[in-house]
């Protein structure tokens, strides 16, 4: 019997800037070569890094105000998205906050998951580049 082995996977970058609603929210698909599940039954843990910021140098991320969680969806025969998580940002020290960087622990809950980024208290229509990745431990 062969050990299974860690997996990390890096989500398909933001093709263009992705802009928030007029309420300063957004819900951002992580999809990885394009499709939306990942095969997750083999693994235990599940570790997310993300990344957000508006690429305009005239912009800054209000980071007392800005939230960010992350969501799941365990059935791929019906999209209902379950909050997992809040991520809280890392806040440099001396940091104006020009990013939203945050992670995240997680058990495994399904075989299957596909998982989105939803974020509010962002300015309305601001731009934002988005990365995330996940480490699969099993």
């Amino acid at each position: 019997m062969t050990e299974q082995q860690p997996r990390q996977i890096i989500f398909d970058a933001t093709t263009e800037i992705f802009a928030t609603d007029s309420a300063g929210t957004f819900q951002f698909p992580l999809r990885h070569q394009d499709r939306s599940t990942i095969d997750t039954g083999s693994f235990d843990e599940a570790r997310f890094v993300f990344s957000l910021w508006a690429p305009s140098a005239k912009r800054v991320l209000d980071l007392d105000r800005a939230y960010a969680e992350l969501r799941a969806s365990f059935d791929p025969e019906e999209e209902h998205w379950v909050k997992l998580a809040e991520i809280e940002p890392v806040v440099p020290p001396y940091g104006a906050g020009d990013s939203f960087d945050g992670w995240i622990v997680l058990p495994v809950l399904a075989s299957n998951s596909a998982f989105t980024l939803f974020g509010s208290g962002f300015e309305p229509r601001i731009r934002l580049q988005i990365r995330a990745s996940v480490y699969l431990v099993p």
